[in-house]
């Protein structure tokens, strides 16, 4: 059993939830696990391989629980907008997308979380119907020949578009949205059925694959689709992963629908456990907070793109209070502008900081820290496996360079990290074991090859997707004229 030692290395290494310990050690990886962290110099055998680590940080690497890969190949073509009219821009730049272009699309998140220093993943994909089980098998090949750790969790949703928000009657009159807004979706049990059949095929897969069962959101799903979509993730033991309460649209349809708040529907529907991590969490209900740690549910927290869509505010401090397990994820390229988990970091850790709190109340750096490593694999169901620098977890391991400016002179190592570093510092990056980045550059993907046809791709998709956004376009007078109900003032 050859060893592959990182020598020298200064390691960051996590003491206790938020707390970090910093100390020169030679890292000892075996069957793409660590091994050891020694004290003492190594004495490496015949054909082990010695990496020389000398002026690296090393830290667990980071994982990133919400985002969606489709949209980075349209990253920048939707406006600065609230979501419910953004997502009219962007679903309709991702429709009658080939399986090469969902391939491609994968490969540009996977090339730039990697140079981020991202290890592991959570991609909420959406797909197409007509081309389902090519499309999710070409999400899961991406990865696979990126040699990253994901959880892919396919979206589920049998709600139209126009039903899925607290629009009037009077606000859809004499419109005709038969096109986009108000066409059927694929049927529940199709969806469960092609879920199963993916979890069959890629679930486990080389030890880096997991599936996970992912409903777009209550309100995007019948009843139905829900409890079928809960069972399924009981049956094969898989975490489920839903966007919740994003907007206060959305709180509001969920009053509609349900009578109560959305986490107590869930509750109802015992929907609401260990198993279940919800991305973005806004606009709960008073008691929701108790609701969430008492059935030890996880949030996801995407705090920038919640400021980037003027979703709401995100309370991390009250969330931890009450004993909430949160994790950090990006949300997607094309509205967040980046899969940047480093600025993710720093925007979680500023946007805690308010006038009227004691500083002594701020998220720390290094909380945040363990939030976007730890906290982001135990959230995913991967806590065994990933997201620390110890003996017995997966080496995945991002190595940045101490000679750089985040950290020119190197007084508080965490801080420098969460508030200073832009990803510019990243040496190298592991995955069980393996480098799949090495000074900076990729060693899986040819990313020049990548970028060019991405586009190609892209651009000829916007162009071909003309009449699907013509068509998702006449949403926008409705939705309108529903923002002006909610909260005067907005988009008028």
């Amino acid at each position: 059993m050859r060893a592959t030692w990182l020598t020298d290395a200064v390691c960051l290494t996590e003491a206790d939830a938020g707390f970090w310990r910093l100390a020169l050690r030679h890292v000892e990886i075996r069957e793409g696990r660590i091994a050891a962290l020694h004290a003492d110099p190594p004495v490496p055998r015949a054909g082990e391989m010695v990496m020389a680590a000398a002026g690296l940080l090393v830290i667990p690497g980071l994982v990133n629980a919400h985002t969606h890969s489709p949209d980075n190949l349209i990253r920048g073509s939707a406006p600065d907008l609230p979501l419910e009219l953004w997502s009219l821009h962007s679903a309709a730049g991702r429709e009658q997308r080939s399986p090469r272009e969902v391939y491609l699309s994968a490969l540009l998140g996977c090339a730039e979380m990697l140079r981020g220093g991202v290890t592991t993943v959570l991609d909420h994909i959406r797909f197409s119907p007509a081309m389902a089980p090519e499309t999710l098998d070409a999400v899961a090949q991406a990865y696979r020949d990126a040699g990253m750790r994901a959880v892919i969790a396919p979206v589920l949703a049998d709600r139209a578009v126009a039903d899925t928000m607290p629009l009037e009657p009077a606000d859809l009159a004499g419109l005709d949205i038969a096109a986009y807004g108000s066409r059927p979706a694929m049927p529940a049990a199709e969806q469960i059925a092609l879920v199963t059949d993916f979890v069959r095929r890629w679930h486990g897969h080389e030890g880096r694959l997991s599936a996970a069962i992912g409903p777009s959101a209550p309100q995007r799903c019948s009843d139905a689709l829900l409890l079928a979509a809960g069972g399924l993730a009981a049956r094969h033991d898989l975490i489920m992963h839903m966007h919740l309460l994003e907007t206060q649209a959305q709180r509001e349809m969920g009053l509609r629908l349900y009578g109560r708040g959305m986490v107590a529907h869930l509750v109802e529907f015992g929907l609401l456990g260990p198993r279940l991590n919800l991305a973005h969490a806004l606009w709960l209900e008073e008691g929701d907070l108790d609701l969430l740690a008492r059935h030890d549910a996880a949030v996801v927290h995407n705090p920038v793109s919640n400021a980037r869509l003027g979703s709401g505010t995100f309370g991390l401090r009250r969330m931890r209070a009450a004993g909430v397990r949160v994790a950090l994820g990006t949300d997607s390229a094309c509205c967040n502008d980046s899969n940047n988990l480093l600025e993710t970091m720093k925007a979680a850790t500023l946007l805690t900081r308010r006038p009227d709190l004691a500083p002594e109340a701020w998220v720390t750096p290094g909380q945040v820290l363990s939030m976007a490593t730890s906290g982001g694999a135990d959230v995913l169901g991967l806590g065994a496996m990933t997201g620390r620098l110890a003996p017995g977890m997966a080496a995945d391991l991002t190595l940045l360079r101490i000679a750089s400016p985040a950290f020119a002179p190197l007084l508080d190592v965490v801080r420098q990290l969460v508030l200073g570093e832009t990803g510019a510092a990243i040496d190298s990056v592991m995955v069980a074991g393996q480098l799949v980045l090495r000074h900076g550059r990729c060693t899986t993907l040819d990313e020049t090859a990548i970028w060019a046809e991405a586009q190609a791709l892209a651009e000829r998709r916007l162009r071909d997707n003309a009449g699907v956004l013509s068509d998702a376009a006449r949403l926008e007078a409705p939705i309108r004229r529903m923002y002006a109900r909610l909260h005067r003032g907005c988009c008028p």
